[in-house]
């Protein structure tokens, strides 16, 4: 046998690689041998390898080579996911290069260009798994968004919905300005920054007597205007929204502003001063602008205090005309615009560098999170989280490191429901179905896995017998991509189109899973509460 004088990797590599492919050596079905499964981290279709990936991926197929020659029947299962912020965004920079705009097409013509994108780059990283020489059996890829898969993900939406799991509401949430959709808290990135406060001047309406308290420690000012409060705030940008100016009731420097309105500076918008011990004394000047619409304490105490509520922003972050001042304007750029103003107005007493916390898209790194009030659907967590701490407590599901229990438990301790809808077209669109009803009445749908089975529902509701399949409006918001992601799992053995078939009974639950300790919250703990019983 001729020995070759140089060898050649790429050559010998694909050669093999082929040969074990052709053979079926990473095939595996249920037989008479114990299972070893572990399913691969579905990575995004916009991605491709990384370091960490490389890391990742090399542990796994080290585990499942070992269980292979162990005599295990070993399964490593491939696959993507949506990734649907990420894909959507890639999707809308491709378009806006061929001068064509998201909001010009219909959806059905937005997602021909989204599954178009999905076929031309969505398997580079799988390809490269196989340069790399990952067993994975192959016939088993899966995506996030297949057939079987986004069945899967609508009748468990639809289950959790008629448990009562599931609810639309209006809340608080993370709006990212930029994609104009909905983030849960776990994808806000929170960032230490050198930012300013703004000492506003607020001041007391003209029909109002200020009589001082005599209270040691009161703070009184005064100009050749009148009497007015100082409000220290990091978003001058956002005083167009002001319903109210509140004070704590034990704060003495305050206490002359009791029973007082005072006038928002440029809006000249009269508002009452509120008492509410939620305020913090030793911040500031402990007088607190309230704007209910876009601050999640403000609206608790806007709902308390019975205030009004006005919504200033557009969703891409611009001053909606509701604002009535700097219209049109982006949130960013009317902060220095106002300061200006507000200094030449003679409304501004100071301005202060101060360091300060501020949430960021975890997919949009240079866009700044605003909290808006909104409607959306929520998955109630705390049912969840009762049964998926146990079985990581009790050692049943064990963390390497083990430290990365505390990290589990913290949050399961304090979770908060899941705000599952995002703004978006690319992704399991959300099977509700909304009712004709005329304008400021309360909003009617059904949930229902096809137009058809919700206009069965519909028409069961008292005045709409006789409603017909295009009266429907099919919700026009897709699911966030870890509500496909924490089934991925099951899904992959069709344990939920058909429960306790032959293959989820053989290789569920997994035996291993590699991943990160970043998607913990994610991933790992929904997986959990999705599979156990």
């Amino acid at each position: 046998m001729e020995i070759p004088a140089k060898y050649n990797a790429s050559e010998s590599e694909e050669k093999w690689y082929q040969y074990w492919l052709d053979n079926d050596f990473f095939t595996s079905k249920p037989d008479a041998r114990k299972p070893y499964t572990i399913v691969i981290p579905p990575p995004n279709v916009t991605g491709v390898l990384h370091m960490g990936h490389m890391l990742n991926n090399t542990i796994q197929d080290i585990l499942t080579r070992r269980a292979r020659m162990k005599g295990f029947n070993a399964l490593w299962v491939p696959g993507t996911d949506h990734a649907s912020i990420a894909t959507e965004a890639k999707v809308v920079q491709k378009l806006a290069k061929q001068g064509i705009k998201k909001r010009d097409l219909t959806r059905e013509e937005f997602l021909k260009h989204a599954w178009q994108w999905k076929e031309e780059h969505g398997g580079v990283i799988l390809e490269q798994l196989k340069k790399l020489g990952a067993s994975c059996d192959w016939q088993r890829t899966a995506f996030t968004m297949d057939e079987k898969r986004s069945e899967s993900v609508l009748k468990v939406f639809v289950d959790l919905y008629k448990k009562g799991l599931i609810y639309r509401g209006l809340r608080m949430v993370n709006w990212d300005p930029k994609a104009q959709t909905v983030l849960s808290t776990e994808e806000v990135i929170y960032r230490e920054e050198k930012s300013k406060l703004f000492y506003l001047k607020y001041y007391i309406a003209e029909d109002e007597t200020v009589t001082p308290t005599g209270n040691e420690g009161e703070i009184l000012h005064k100009d050749d205007k009148g009497y007015y409060a100082v409000v220290a705030t990091t978003r001058p940008e956002t005083i167009m929204g002001d319903t109210a100016m509140c004070i704590n009731p034990k704060d003495p420097k305050n206490q002359w502003l009791r029973g007082h309105k005072v006038i928002v500076p440029l809006v000249n918008r009269v508002i009452p001063v509120i008492e509410d011990r939620y305020v913090d004394i030793e911040f500031g000047t402990g007088c607190l602008k309230v704007t209910p619409a876009h601050d999640a304490n403000d609206y608790a105490l806007g709902q308390t205090h019975n205030l009004e509520t006005i919504d200033i922003f557009n969703p891409d972050g611009t001053i909606a005309p509701a604002g009535k001042l700097y219209v049109g304007m982006d949130r960013m750029e009317v902060r220095e615009k106002i300061a200006v103003d507000l200094k030449n107005a003679g409304l501004l007493e100071k301005i202060e560098d101060y360091d300060n916390k501020v949430g960021y898209s975890e997919r949009n790194a240079d866009t700044a999170v605003e909290p808006r009030l909104c409607k959306q659907w929520f998955l109630k967590m705390k049912h969840f989280a009762d049964i998926a701490l146990p079985p990581v407590l009790e050692g049943k599901i064990k963390f390497h490191p083990e430290k990365y229990v505390n990290t589990y438990r913290n949050w399961l301790e304090n979770i908060q429901d899941w705000c599952i809808s995002r703004q978006l077209w690319w992704g399991h669109r959300i099977p509700a179905y909304f009712l004709p009803t005329a304008e400021g009445e309360e909003e009617k749908f059904v949930v229902a896995l096809s137009a058809e089975e919700a206009l069965e529902e519909a028409r069961k509701i008292k005045g709409f017998e006789n409603l017909k399949i295009e009266d429907l409006k099919h919700d026009e918001d897709a699911l966030d991509t870890w509500f496909s992601s924490w089934l991925w799992p099951i899904s992959l053995f069709d344990g939920i189109n058909k429960p306790g078939n032959k293959e989820i009974n053989y290789y569920y639950p997994t035996c291993d899973l590699v991943t990160g300790p970043d998607i913990i919250f994610f991933w790992v703990a929904r997986m959990i509460m999705a599979g156990v019983p």
